[in-house]
């Protein structure tokens, strides 16, 4: 796959606004002055901070949710790209507030772009979550150590002098790719092990201590109750209110034309092979900007975010506000890429939409649609893996059957006659 180009300075060649006129408009509105026109195009998405996240509390086999006692195990299956790292805590059952859970980076779920597989128990540890002083592990255990405020460290580092057996003779965790951007976990509860283990919270994340980081206070944020009671639903409520697809929307392209023209793309034809392909699957604009105006029409780019130093994509939150130049009843298209995918893009409707004499502000969200232009498969969204297949199919409304935001949950556009 080409890859989405955060910064496109360097590809637009200075194509910040570039514009040319069409030589030749037959149809109505000649008449009337050409006005100017404001568009904003604003990321509304939501700022999620975790890909996908769950909880995994039912023992296999089992038809309620539960620990996992000796010999039974949890499983649970995920989507994942290749910047993604998985981390997850599940108590050790006979402690105060021990819990098992790789370090704050992670585990590497792609290996130079191929899926990693196998046995990954020794990125596994145990740990104390610094919320409750610990007593001897084992059955008789009342778990009613008194508060301890202190930090989350590794059970290795407490020197409480107990012991809580070893990792590898107590769990044993597998990782299996199930083709699709999809893995499988399995969290054995081993037979030699010296605890039981809670229901498991889970997390697919990009950035480092999803969890907790090592040396510092819990975040009060439900781990406490894994670690000390083994409770998964806080901490995974947590998760779940902050897990989902975020996507920055790449520089804009836009062109003016007439009532029949249809200069980007014609619904389910495929792609002229002016650069829409580009667009979709790397965001950047130029070499269709260019088609066009060598066609004749009046085109730009757009590529300044409202309070960013630099081109490029706007992130939630961002926006790019930008002027065009048309004469009423003209029509206006546009095209940006959405950036977390693999050939999807922003548009109308192939006809574009059309310009109006009014002078109120007019959000047109409702004339946006995703659409997927037919030059690579799809993949589930936010994953975007190496995959550089051609698909050599139409443009067409996104319809794949991958849960997709609706357009208006990403984007919102504008427009105002000045």
């Amino acid at each position: 796959m080409k890859v989405f180009r955060l910064t496109l300075s360097l590809a637009l060649v200075g194509l910040l606004f570039t514009q040319c006129l069409k030589k030749d408009f037959p149809h109505g509105g000649d008449h009337l002055p050409a006005k100017m026109y404001t568009v904003t195009v604003e990321n509304v998405s939501t700022n999620y901070m975790f890909f996908e996240s769950g909880v995994s509390s039912i023992p296999e086999g089992a038809s309620v949710a539960g620990p996992a006692h000796p010999g039974e195990s949890f499983k649970f299956s995920f989507h994942a790209g290749p910047n993604h790292k998985l981390s997850f805590a599940t108590m050790y059952g006979f402690s105060n507030d021990g819990f098992y859970a790789p370090d704050g980076m992670g585990i590497d779920l792609y290996n130079s772009g191929s899926p990693v597989t196998g046995d990954i128990t020794s990125q596994v540890m145990l740990w104390d979550a610094g919320t409750q002083m610990n007593q001897m592990p084992g059955m008789a255990n009342m778990h009613d150590g008194a508060d301890e405020n202190g930090v989350v460290q590794l059970m290795s580092a407490v020197g409480d002098g107990y012991d809580y057996g070893m990792v590898s003779t107590n769990l044993k965790v597998t990782l299996d790719y199930d083709g699709n951007s999809m893995f499988t976990v399995t969290i054995d509860n081993l037979a030699t092990t010296t605890t039981g283990i809670s229901p498991v919270a889970w997390v697919v994340h990009s950035a480092e201590n999803p969890l907790f980081e090592a040396g510092m206070a819990d975040y009060d944020k439900g781990l406490e109750d894994l670690a000390e009671t083994g409770n998964a639903s806080v901490l995974g409520d947590y998760l779940s209110m902050n897990s989902g697809y975020v996507s920055p929307i790449a520089p804009v392209l836009w062109v003016i034309h007439d009532k029949d023209d249809r200069p980007v793309f014609t619904e389910n034809d495929p792609d002229y092979g002016w650069g829409l392909e580009l667009l979709a699957e790397t965001g950047d604009p130029s070499e269709l900007n260019t088609s066009l105006m060598d066609n004749g029409y009046t085109s730009g780019v757009y590529n300044m975010p409202d309070i960013a130093g630099g081109a490029g994509p706007i992130f939630p939150g961002d926006k790019y506000t930008f002027t065009i130049e048309a004469k009423p009843n003209k029509y206006l298209s546009i095209a940006s890429m959405l950036g977390n995918s693999n050939d999807e893009f922003f548009a109308f409707g192939d006809d574009g939409f059309k310009l109006t004499v009014g002078n109120a502000v007019k959000d047109i969200t409702s004339e946006v649609m995703i659409w997927d232009a037919g030059t690579e498969p799809n993949e589930y969204p936010g994953a975007k893996t190496s995959n550089e297949d051609v698909e050599g199919g139409t443009v067409r409304m996104l319809d794949d059957g991958f849960p997709w935001p609706e357009a208006s949950q990403v984007i919102k556009v504008t427009i105002q006659k000045n």
